[in-house]
């Protein structure tokens, strides 16, 4: 694409103004004699909108300064000129290995630090690049300023700069000895993180002289060393960047394994920051290795867009180094990548790929209706019996998580239990490549499969769940010749589920969040039970060993092990669902709860208190309301648990709105799909 096509008409006297400050800064350039980063920071600020309005107009006019580089050779070999000397009398190594990348301090030191500069901001050293990132940039707008330009734009800038003159051997000297320093320092780096005890304790041949990452940085001083010896700013030869292409493969591959172990082995929030380190390390040193092998030819315009792309990142990072939110965003991040890997493994139980899975989920799902349809009963009859606000509260708590506890034990299901589970198993298949999702059908057939399982659960539940109801509503009546609550109390019950008669759905969506943070306790405790070795230290206890044998001690290992996390998820689910209300009430808040399995069983349970004598509207509003409650349900606790267990893997959410038409267009041509599973088994 040539920079002409990519011009768009704009305002013509914000163009004539702006673009004569930017051709005015070009003849100082031209003209010589002044600091460079004094030059580089009024030209950026000559390109720099005034305001948010003018972002628009910005992009447009960082086209038209393209437009006068190329048309102006004297411009552009100035402001090439410029920014080598910017680079060759700066100090580079903290920019190529720092900026942008996780510090090695602790959380609360980092925060510390990051209070202080607060306070009082550390006096920038106009001799270090990554400082004077921040003389160059000095608005917190500036990073959406950039965001706002194209990639290819930001790619044509450089490609148009990128053509040295012949007087500047020396300017590329400096640098490259700086480039060389950057890499051997990452190489080091990651040596000592490949040879960390959380590291080890999950890959233990990397302590038996096997490690990659120490080949690595051993391979790295090496070529380094023979350029050096050689006094000559060669570049890498192939044999040489191809070895270390297959090194930092390796240490990928050692990476990989480390998070597949930790998935069913649990990991620690240490491991998780230092496998994300890690990661960002080889990045950078993959950066770094093709900034110093590749030159010229078909590799060029590849090596731009990768410069352009660190450059914009290690802006970002350097402009929040000192932010507080996103250090705490930072730590949200780990923790739940430390919750979603055992969150995504418990999920994949919940999506049926085939026929006898499918029918499995059902038979599941009407067990847990039919012990849901007992517990909203003993709710609404011992409501009576309990006296003041927060015993009512226990009260119900001890019904819900007890309840669900069992449920979960006996291998039934909770509809609504599904969303929090398997939105870590889609995201765990999500995998991102310069903003471009893989596997997209492999996912979209990972959808459709969950959507499916997740309408059989709900079938499940409520097709027994209100019928029982019904049932149990009309037996009671027959038998003691009356009702089991009073006439007054049915008509609440309909109330509270008509959409149109109460915030209903309000009170779905608070449940929908109870549930998210539900799947994350299930995640968390799996994952600390896992990393803890908690069933096998169980299992060795001397008391319990004496009480019940060896055998029945490791069977009790493992029974804690296979479902402490389930069981803690679903208490924490059904405490949360007992004491919204009674909390909201004592704080002054109109907050309560909805769940469609009850409200489908307190809508048959009215029904028959009623004698149906009930006016067909309501029914239908009622009817209506008991679906829209499921919706909401769902809704709320899979998106946030999908929002979470994206970012966890530094996925941005909208990426994965991109599926939503493969799944429209499954929809349209195959819909029997999203409800029935086909006869053969998805591969």
């Amino acid at each position: 694409m040539k920079i002409g096509d990519l011009h768009r008409p704009v305002s013509a006297a914000f163009t004539h103004s702006r673009l004569a400050a930017v051709e005015s800064v070009c003849e100082r350039m031209s003209a010589g004699g002044e600091d460079p980063l004094v030059l580089v920071t009024v030209f950026i600020d000559a390109l720099r909108p005034r305001s948010s309005r003018e972002l628009a107009e910005a992009a447009d006019l960082w086209r038209s300064m393209l437009q006068l580089l190329e048309r102006n050779g004297n411009y552009r070999e100035a402001l090439s000129r410029t920014l080598l000397a910017l680079f060759a009398t700066r100090e580079q190594r903290r920019l190529y290995t720092e900026a942008g990348m996780l510090p090695n301090t602790g959380f609360f030191t980092e925060l510390r630090r990051k209070l202080v500069h607060k306070v009082l901001p550390e006096v920038p050293d106009e001799r270090d690049l990554k400082d004077c990132v921040h003389l160059i940039f000095t608005r917190w707008s500036d990073q959406e300023w950039v965001d706002t330009i194209p990639v290819a734009d930001r790619t044509a800038f450089w490609k148009i700069i990128g053509r040295f003159g012949p007087g500047d051997d020396a300017s590329r000297m400096l640098i490259r000895e700086q480039l060389d320093d950057s890499a051997r320092i990452m190489a080091i780096r990651i040596a000592a993180m490949g040879l960390e005890p959380e590291l080890i304790r999950i890959n233990p041949y990397l302590s038996a002289g096997e490690s990659p990452f120490v080949a690595l940085a051993e391979e790295v001083s090496r070529i380094i060393g023979l350029h050096r010896s050689a006094q000559t700013a060669g570049d890498v030869a192939e044999d040489d960047r191809r070895h270390l292409e297959v090194l930092i493969g390796q240490c990928r591959d050692a990476v990989r394994r480390a998070h597949q172990v930790a998935a069913t082995r649990g990991t620690s929030i240490p491991l998780t920051f230092l496998l994300v380190r890690l990661t960002q390390h080889l990045d950078r040193l993959d950066l770094l290795k093709e900034l110093l092998a590749v030159r010229s030819g078909s590799n060029r315009a590849e090596l731009i867009e990768k410069w352009s792309e660190f450059l914009r990142d290690a802006l970002d990072g350097e402009r929040q180094k000192n932010s507080i939110r996103k250090h705490f965003s930072s730590l949200l991040v780990l923790l739940s990548l430390r919750v979603t890997e055992n969150a995504s493994r418990t999920g994949e139980h919940y999506i049926t790929r085939d026929r006898a899975e499918w029918l499995a989920m059902w038979r599941s799902a009407a067990g847990g209706g039919f012990l849901i349809a007992f517990m909203a009963l003993l709710k609404i009859v011992g409501a009576p019996l309990t006296q003041g606000v927060f015993i009512q509260g226990v009260f119900n708590s001890l019904i819900y998580g007890g309840g669900f506890a069992v449920i979960y034990l006996l291998h039934f299901t909770v509809a609504t239990k599904q969303p929090a589970m398997t939105a870590a198993t889609i995201a765990a298949t999500v995998s991102q490549v310069h903003g471009r999702l893989r596997h997209s059908e492999q996912l979209v057939r990972l959808i459709i499969d969950t959507v499916r399982t997740q309408l059989a659960a709900i079938g499940g539940n409520v097709l027994v769940a209100m019928p029982l109801a019904v049932a149990v509503g009309t037996a009671a009546g027959f038998w003691h010749r009356g009702h089991l609550f009073s006439a007054g109390k049915a008509a609440s019950l309909l109330a509270e589920i008509d959409p149109l008669r109460s915030a209903a759905l309000f009170y779905a969506a608070i449940a929908g969040v109870w549930l998210f943070l539900a799947g994350l306790v299930t995640g968390y405790v799996d994952n600390l039970v896992a990393y803890s070795d908690a069933g096998n230290r169980i299992a060795r206890l001397l008391w319990l060993v004496r009480l019940a044998g060896r055998k029945r001690a490791e069977r009790i290992g493992k029974f804690v092990y296979r479902n402490a996390g389930g069981v803690a998820g679903n208490i924490f689910f059904g405490c949360a669902l007992g004491m919204t209300t009674p909390v909201g009430k004592s704080l002054g808040l109109p907050v309560d709860i909805r769940h469609i399995a009850f409200s489908s069983a307190n809508l048959g349970y009215a029904l028959t208190v009623l004698n149906w004598q009930v006016d067909f509207p309501t029914i239908v509003r009622c009817v209506l309301g008991v679906g829209l409650i499921g919706l909401v349900n769902l809704a709320v606790s899979f998106t946030l648990a999908l929002w979470v267990a994206l970012r966890s893997r530094d996925v941005e959410p909208h990426h994965a709105v991109r599926l939503l038409r493969p799944l429209w267009r499954n929809l349209l041509e195959h819909p029997a799909r999203f409800f029935y599973p086909a006869k053969e088994r998805a591969s």
